[in-house]
């Protein structure tokens, strides 16, 4: 029963994704059928899986199983519940206090050159696909919006006038992202010239999406995904691209150019400058790499 109220909770006040909500259960289900944990208690709460040295001797258990990754996501699981009955008042105490977990090293995230922007951005066509899918690689770069706020954008809130895009980020937060020169004359032209063919003929009014498939239905995070791989193999690019990567790339090339960390902070809408601030590491590991191809006496 707290199990499924849990869910909903991460669901309805978290606004977690249910892709981490499907992980998390799994991770509880896991936890609490273990061999490792003692089952007992009243009221039809097992007390095992709630005791600090059960859990401590669970994490134990299973530290070698699992990669790094996996198993901070396990232990953010069990803290993340315990919290919850801790409010719920269901236990008076947290026993995941004293749980600790893998410290993860920060991995730096993947990111273009402009030289490769612009490769990628050259491999469309001119068919109304190809002028699409520029205007939605176009767009990511402009913004730096997750994948998932590009896919959920309506054409009302594109303004091309004032150059400005509308979008619902994580936790229900809007907030106004930027367009630049380019991508305002790439979605213009897609919405004037080629949103109508791809819809089958109807016209681009406010409640439809911006960016919709072949059968004028709005695209999908995955179809995105797909189209930024697709470009990005016919362009010759060596690496790993996704639409995150036109993220990553849009604030490292911010920071580079002279922005203010904060700034970029409530472009990309991140709650935390924490957050942020791995574009930090990014564009000193590019000046390094740089610095080392550079300098004579590197």
């Amino acid at each position: 029963m707290w199990l499924d109220q849990f869910a909903g909770y991460l669901e309805v006040e978290r606004n977690y994704s249910s892709h981490t909500i499907r992980a998390y259960m799994n991770d509880l289900k896991q936890l609490i059928g273990s061999d490792n944990v003692p089952v007992g208690g009243d009221a039809g709460a097992p007390s095992g899986w709630l005791e600090a040295e059960s859990l401590r001797a669970y994490i134990h258990s299973i530290q070698d199983r699992y990669s790094r990754p996996t198993l901070a996501r396990k232990i953010s699981a069990i803290r993340t519940f315990c919290r919850y009955l801790r409010r719920e008042q269901i236990i008076e105490e947290d026993p995941s206090k004293t749980v600790r977990g893998p410290k993860l090293g920060r991995r730096l995230p993947p990111c273009l050159d402009r030289e490769e922007v612009a490769r990628l951005f050259l491999a469309t066509d001119s068919s109304s696909i190809g002028v699409r899918d520029r205007a939605i690689m176009e767009t990511l770069y402009a913004t730096g919006m997750r994948v998932s706020e590009l896919c959920g954008l309506s054409i009302s809130d594109y303004n091309s006038d004032s150059m400005e895009i509308r979008c619902l980020g994580k936790g229900s937060r809007e907030r106004v992202v930027l367009v630049n020169q380019s991508a305002n004359a790439w979605l213009r032209s897609y919405l004037e010239q080629h949103w109508t063919r791809l819809a089958g003929g109807k016209e681009p009014i406010p409640d439809q999406p911006l960016f919709v498939s072949r059968e004028a239905t709005p695209l999908s995070t995955r179809s995105v995904h797909r189209i930024v791989l697709k470009y990005a193999i016919k362009a010759g690019i060596n690496k790993v691209i996704t639409p995150h990567t036109l993220r990553h790339t849009f604030a490292t090339h911010l920071l580079e150019g002279g922005a203010d960390l904060r700034v970029v902070q409530d472009l990309l809408g991140h709650s935390s400058i924490s957050t942020t601030q791995i574009y930090t590491h990014v564009s000193l590991e590019r000046l390094r790499r740089i610095y080392m191809q550079s300098h004579p006496r590197a």
